[in-house]
């Protein structure tokens, strides 16, 4: 799924919105193919999606998207404006697209 388009120590970046409208660029820093891509930008959080193919009836792929943001020197401020608990809801909504665009 992912290595045609990305490897590890590539760039991208991404339109998101807080608020406003802005744009950041993201690189990748776990890679292994059709398993496991992660990222993360200056802040130095870092995404994640797994993949795991699931053994039942119907198949499928079983994605696991994960934030760790222990890394990140803003670690402190993002508890404190609970940046986790915020961010989970849009962990959910990004999961939820895409069993709409791949289910």
């Amino acid at each position: 799924m992912f290595s045609a388009l990305l490897g590890l120590g590539d760039r991208f970046s991404t339109s998101m919105r807080i608020g406003l409208p802005y744009r950041v660029t993201n690189t990748v820093v776990e890679f292994e193919p059709d398993r496991r891509i992660a990222w993360c930008h200056f802040a130095k959080a870092v995404w994640r999606y797994e993949l795991e193919p699931v053994a039942d009836d119907a198949g499928g792929t079983r994605v696991t998207e994960t934030f760790d943001y222990r890394g990140s020197p803003w670690a402190r401020g993002m508890e404190l404006v609970k940046f986790s608990q915020n961010n989970a809801t849009s962990i959910r909504d990004t999961l939820r697209r895409l069993v709409a665009h791949f289910g």
